[in-house]
């Protein structure tokens, strides 16, 4: 680990030594809250401020740089999320799909965490600290993300904010199906990797997809998975010779929409809705075509 001043904090960088704050009214929050120090007489009409412990001692820095290094007369806080533990199983999930608009998986490897459990930002429960608190000798940094990984934070920070919203119906009758069957499925996937077997077809193709984005036409809910190179490969679809497998993918695409239509039935057979499936690398696609879809966060 590393004091803080060896070099300029960035967003996404991990920090020890501090304390989230979280408010609100009346006892009914005090279930809710994690590691809280809870009031012991809390009145239905009573506002309370509780500090709150991030379960593995670490936050991360939410402001983006230029609002880090600005002068504290002029941007005296910055703000901070802690990172909670979360299990290798939904960690994967997390770090495969850019679905979640509260939860991203953190680089886990240089933190000490107990077995079975790796770290997740949760912007369930943020707060602003005084930028002098950065440089108490108690606080000290962690600073696992590379120059990739430090943008797709930034760029999923700032999805969460401006996110297209989707009518309910479209959500409850076919987003929500969706995200149920690539989750199963990428779980299915993950869980032949660590047994170095090989998964479904089905499963293969959702672990290919690296994000996903949506556009409604009508009735047409167009969902649009992205592909790369590495991404292919690594789901199988790649041969010795660099060549892709075409066909096989497009197969399993087709069982993931016939899944996805299966449970869309189950919700409502009537809905009128329908859902259509396309993979593809984002190079192939006209920006014009592109701007059409919305980034899918949950």
């Amino acid at each position: 680990m590393q004091r803080i001043g060896f070099a300029p904090l960035a967003q996404g960088d991990a920090l020890s030594g501090l304390t989230l704050a979280v408010a609100g009214v009346g006892p009914a929050g005090g279930e809710t809250l994690p590691r809280a120090v809870w009031p012991a007489e809390v009145g239905a009409s009573d506002a309370w401020a509780v500090a709150v412990d991030a379960e593995s001692g670490w936050y991360v820095l939410l402001s983006q740089d230029c609002d880090i290094v600005s002068d504290p007369a002029d941007e005296p806080t910055v703000a901070i999320a802690p990172l909670v533990l979360v299990t290798d199983d939904e960690w994967a999930d997390l770090h495969h799909n850019g679905y979640s608009a509260r939860k991203a998986a953190y680089p886990s490897d240089s933190f000490d965490l107990p077995d079975g459990f790796k770290i997740a930002v949760d912007l369930a429960w943020t707060t602003s600290v005084l930028k002098g608190s950065l440089y108490t000798p108690a606080v000290q940094a962690n600073r696992p993300l590379t120059g990739p990984r430090q943008r797709e934070f930034g760029e999923w920070l700032a999805a969460r904010k401006g996110r297209v919203p989707f009518p309910d119906d479209v959500v409850r009758l076919v987003l929500d199906p969706c995200y149920d069957i690539r989750r199963r499925l990428l779980s299915s996937a993950t869980k032949a990797e660590k047994a170095a077997a090989t998964a479904r077809l089905e499963a293969r193709t959702v672990l290919a997809a690296s994000r996903c984005y949506a556009h409604l036409d009508g009735r047409l809910v167009t969902v649009l998975g992205t592909v790369t190179g590495p991404g292919l490969q690594r789901a199988g679809f790649v041969d010795s010779d660099g060549n892709v497998d075409a066909d096989s993918l497009a197969a399993g695409v087709a069982k993931v929409q016939a899944e996805v239509v299966k449970r869309m039935n189950k919700i409502d057979p009537n809905s009128g809705f329908q859902v259509k499936i396309v993979l593809i690398d984002l190079a192939r696609m006209s920006a014009s075509e592109f701007l059409r879809f919305a980034l899918l966060l949950r």
